[in-house]
């Protein structure tokens, strides 16, 4: 049960983090409106998936280790 939390709040963190970071990029670029929403949108799912795929690798590696 708790990895299944540990896991579930992975999750949440990665996606907020990637929301954050497609919103910072997407502002930086001036992008405004409906296309600059679909940007963000699509930035930060991608982003999101790339800060979760390298936290379980890191986690992986970490556990290998011990």
């Amino acid at each position: 049960m708790f990895t299944f939390i540990l896991r579930l709040l992975a999750i949440v963190v990665c996606g907020g983090a990637g929301g954050v970071l497609a919103w910072w990029l997407v502002f930086s670029l001036g992008w405004t409106g409906v296309g600059g929403a679909i940007a963000a949108a699509f930035l930060g799912m991608v982003l999101a998936t790339l800060l979760w795929a390298g936290g379980i690798a890191l986690a992986n590696a970490l556990q290998r280790r011990n």
